[in-house]
């Protein structure tokens, strides 16, 4: 008969015991090397993601503009006040149309598209004018978008460089892409325009849009009012659009 010391663990619980022991050390062992290989794969997706937003940064920021859209544009030059619109149209047309947008907008180059040839019809009609707020509410490249919409504007081309913005709307605006797009909006592109958009003199008036929209309620892009009033996009056709311009008309 075998006997062991009173409270000493046999045998059988020691062996237990070590195999409890060396399967805890596997399993701590295990979670080391899943943890390590997670860091890795996290580390690798980082760096792809991190290279591949520069790529598209860069991309967005070294190629130049494409040609501005064919249309009949009657621009004129028009002096800016902190605080107010760009106005398209005439201004003794009945029924007035406000727009706030943003050029990196999706959904206002798509309504732009859409709505564009029903506007640029009535407007030409003298029955609709446009007032156009670009807000700065994508990123900083639609800040810049808008100073220089408002450079082309009092250098008096702003209605063509306002088609071509939406035309280009995937690049990022920097200041050697609004001055290209300003020379393929204009056959002679004035030296203010240049200097307007180098020193950027509209900055401020670009501040006070988003000032406005803000105090207007407008809380995203496109948003529109016809005559003062609200005017939602669900439901909203170019037909429907034009048969409402056309009623207050």
């Amino acid at each position: 008969m075998s006997s062991r010391t009173p409270g000493r663990p046999g045998p059988r619980a020691t062996r237990s015991a070590q195999e409890a022991s060396r399967r805890a050390a596997e399993q701590a062992a295990q979670r080391r090397r899943d943890r390590n290989r997670l860091v890795l794969v996290v580390a690798v997706l980082v760096v792809a993601l991190v290279g591949g937003g520069l790529g598209l940064q860069a991309w967005r920021t070294g190629r130049g503009p494409s040609a501005v859209p064919a249309g009949t544009y009657t621009d004129a030059p028009q002096p800016l006040t902190d605080g107010q619109p760009i106005r398209f149209g005439s201004a003794s047309a009945p029924v007035e149309l406000t727009v706030y947008e943003d050029f990196h907008c999706p959904h206002c180059a798509d309504f732009e598209e859409e709505f564009g040839p029903v506007l640029d019809a009535a407007r030409d009609a003298g029955q609709v004018r446009l007032a156009v707020w670009p807000m700065s509410f994508i990123d900083a490249g639609s800040g810049r978008a808008a100073a220089g919409m408002a450079c082309a504007t009092e250098a008096g081309f702003g209605e063509r460089y306002y088609r071509g913005l939406f035309a280009n709307a995937q690049l990022g605006w920097s200041e050697d892409q609004l001055l290209q797009l300003g020379a393929l909006s204009t056959a002679t592109v004035p030296a203010g325009f240049t200097a307007c958009v180098r020193d950027g003199e509209q900055v401020g008036w670009a501040d006070a849009v988003d000032a406005a929209a803000e105090t207007a309620g407008v809380t995203g892009t496109p948003t529109l009012f016809l005559d003062g009033a609200p005017l939602p996009l669900q439901g909203l056709t170019p037909e429907s659009l034009r048969n409402m311009i056309e009623a207050k008309s």
